[in-house]
């Protein structure tokens, strides 16, 4: 392995950790309800750093607010275009009609500060700012390659993964204009699995990992798992929307899952295929006497993942197994692909 392929490898490894890092990040971001801690985007609240206290936000006497920042007053976001010292209700008064001073904020009507949500969602806009660079530096190294090798694939899997990032860049500023309109927010996992994808490929093609033999029938197995599996996570989006919905609309947490649409339902029973498949992927390995980590790894998630989705059904959606369920099941995702691309079928 060359220098070239060995800076290629580290920087698909990073971008791989960084991936996962972002997924834990946005669940608890979606968890905690933080997901419009920051009311505007790239910035938040106008800031470069976010804001630490209500008043850098809320109007107080005697404070001073500084042009493009956003304030929030009389349950409204405004936008500042002047800097200017606050002194009390007359000034209110006498300049909220001025659009010189400050004006509405034109793309939603959220207007609420907690520091604890602003801050999660700051963390999950910085982390996935720090995946963009090994992304980026990944693109450079396999256009390099692409021009002194002649080997496209490695660059066009890169190509796909900075089109993806892009994507949820443009994709996080259309939620946030939008207040997380839901089916906003179920693409970004669309975009999500197209990074890993991309990044797994790409780790695939430059790694020392050498291939390991299985039987038609095992690779049919595990491609049946990848593919459901995959139908699953989707799935899995669409009830965490209606979710979202319901505790939007006032719903207990206790009560969420009796009022949930019927494609909760098909998620859960689905699951029970996923484990099917699993245990005749197990009875594969077994029959060949097949070892290797990938196959325990898969098993080993799977079984927390069930037991999570168990804890989600029927004890009131704790907050901690949401994000829990979600980075499992994103796993069993990548597990499984990679076991697809490192194995190759036993010849007759």
């Amino acid at each position: 392995m060359n220098t070239l392929h060995k800076r290629i490898l580290l920087a698909a490894q990073v971008a791989f950790v960084c991936m996962f890092l972002i997924i834990i990040a946005g669940a608890v971001v979606r968890t905690t309800g933080s997901g419009m801690g920051c009311p505007d985007w790239p910035k938040c609240f106008g800031y470069f750093i976010p804001p630490t206290s209500p008043e850098q936000v809320y109007l107080i006497d005697g404070n001073s607010y500084q042009a493009n920042h956003l304030i929030i007053h009389n349950d409204t976001l405004w936008k500042v275009h002047q800097d200017f010292v606050y002194s009390g209700e007359n000034f209110w008064n006498q300049q909220h009609n001025n659009t010189a001073f400050f004006t509405k904020y034109p793309k939603h009507n959220y207007a609420e500060f907690t520091v604890t949500h602003t801050w999660v969602e700051y963390v999950n806009r910085l982390l996935t700012g720090i995946l963009g660079i090994p992304i980026i530096l990944l693109f450079v190294l396999t256009f390099i390659q692409f021009i002194k090798e002649r080997k496209p694939a490695n660059f066009l899997f890169a190509l796909i993964a900075i089109t993806m990032i892009l994507f949820e860049a443009w994709l996080g500023k259309l939620v946030v204009d939008e207040n997380l309109k839901t089916s906003s927010i179920s693409l970004h996992m669309v975009g999500t699995l197209g990074i890993i994808v991309s990044l797994l490929l790409i780790l695939h093609r430059n790694s020392t990992y050498s291939t390991f033999v299985v039987s038609k029938r095992s690779r049919n197995f595990v491609l049946a798992f990848f593919i459901l599996h995959m139908i699953q996570l989707l799935m899995g989006t669409q009830v965490r929307e209606q979710v979202d919905l319901l505790l939007g609309n006032g719903i207990h947490r206790d009560d969420v899952v009796s009022n949930v649409y019927w494609i909760f339902k098909v998620h859960r029973s689905f699951s029970i295929i996923i484990v099917l498949l699993a245990f005749g992927i197990y009875l594969e390995q077994r029959k060949r006497q097949l070892k290797n980590t990938l196959f325990t790894l898969l098993y080993f998630i799977l079984g927390i993942e069930a037991l999570a989705g168990i804890g989600l059904a029927y004890y009131g959606l704790p907050h901690f197994l949401q994000p829990t369920h979600l980075v499992l099941s994103t796993a069993l995702f990548a597990i499984s692909l990679a076991i697809l691309v490192r194995s190759k079928i036993q010849s007759a």
